[in-house]
């Protein structure tokens, strides 16, 4: 039996990710402890079985709801197994492309079966960088105030999917704010569907979607923001120091070398970043992860920046979180380290204590956009 309240083991991490975003709509909390009842620790065959005949049954749910009419439970049932599919992926390894490509699309289905379902609108939307194309949604805000809205775009990390990372971004549209999803280089649709490996000048790709809320006219060209979690607490960053047009930055976990605070310091990540760099060797990855570094560029971002991370994260060091910081050119800059562990916050993303941490870091952006 998994425990995803007080993990102690790498799957429970993984569990517990998708508990907090349950919160917002991204699973159902109790169908998640009955699975993890029946799971044990280090059955990768168990895991994958578990979580895909899950899946499968919520989107039959979905399904009939939808041909009884009943599109509200039926876009339930779709954003569930949305997530449900992804963590049948979670566990699968490089070598398993095609069935993580295979089980990526399922998701997405779903997900976008759930977004027609939406209100406010949640829009499919792609976004042009070069001879690359992302996909991605525009997230309607809710209850905006009249006049153009503030716009921030979300980033994922090194495995987060565009329909993932909605989960936390609900909240964001909640407040009033459109936000912007896009499968960015090594990531999603990106990397599962079209072989785009991630890169270390982020600001590029990036620059690419801040030109996309731009263009809409909806969107208030003054008061836009970007967030980027976990692996996104370096893409993020990036994109700030190079583009004027972003107003704040929110690192959620903050990284300073992927080298060093993430590749090194989590061996067993390693095979993920491997694969999102392209299916590339330990010795290759090493030597092209050390591009991807904010020195000489955190100076430039000067824009106010918020980064939280957990004291005993263990996948990304929050001695990269502190250099990131020491090194911001920016005049409004806050460094939030949660270090109690009887408080919670202390881990990746902070995910047993989003209720609270995704709040203040969103109370922050609202009184600078």
């Amino acid at each position: 039996m998994l425990d995803f309240l007080r993990p102690t083991h790498p799957f429970g991490f993984h569990v517990l990710r998708l508990a907090a975003e349950a919160q917002q709509g991204g699973g159902d909390l109790f169908d998640i402890a009955r699975l993890c009842h029946g799971l044990q620790p280090d059955d990768r065959e168990g895991w994958e079985r578990a979580w895909l005949e899950l899946a499968e049954a919520t989107e039959a749910n979905g399904r009939r709801a939808l041909a009884a009419g009943h599109k509200e439970t039926a876009m339930r049932n779709f954003f569930h197994a949305n997530q449900y599919y992804r963590m049948s992926d979670a566990l699968l390894t490089g070598v398993e492309m095609a069935k993580k490509s295979q089980r990526f699309l399922k998701a997405q289905e779903n997900f976008r079966a759930a977004a027609r379902l939406h209100s406010p609108p949640i829009e499919v939307i792609t976004v042009r960088c070069g001879s690359e194309k992302y996909d991605g949604y525009f997230c309607h805000p809710v209850n905006p105030k009249s006049g153009p809205w503030p716009a921030l775009f979300f980033i994922g990390g090194a495995d987060a999917y565009a329909e993932e990372i909605y989960f936390g971004g609900r909240l964001m549209v909640e407040r009033g704010w459109a936000v912007l999803l896009v499968d960015t280089p090594g990531r999603g649709s990106s990397h599962y569907v079209k072989n785009i490996p991630t890169r270390h000048d982020y600001e590029v790709p990036a620059k690419a979607c801040i030109d996309y809320l731009v263009s809409r006219p909806e969107v208030d060209s003054k008061r836009i923001a970007v967030v980027g979690i976990s692996m996104a607490g370096y893409y993020a960053p990036r994109a700030a120091a190079f583009d004027s047009r972003i107003k704040a930055l929110v690192c959620w976990s903050g990284c300073y070398s992927v080298l060093n605070d993430l590749y090194l310091f989590c061996q067993h990540l390693q095979p993920t970043l491997q694969r999102i760099l392209g299916g590339v060797t330990d010795a290759e990855a090493r030597e092209r992860l050390k591009l991807f570094t904010m020195e000489g560029a955190a100076r430039k971002i000067t824009c106010p920046t918020l980064i939280t991370h957990g004291s005993e994260d263990r996948l990304m060091s929050v001695e990269g979180a502190k250099r990131l910081f020491a090194e911001l050119g920016s005049a409004d800059k806050s460094l939030k380290i949660y270090d109690d562990p009887s408080g919670g916050g202390t881990i990746h993303c902070s995910h047993d204590y989003w209720a609270h941490n995704l709040p203040f870091m969103l109370d922050w952006l609202e009184e600078r956009l």
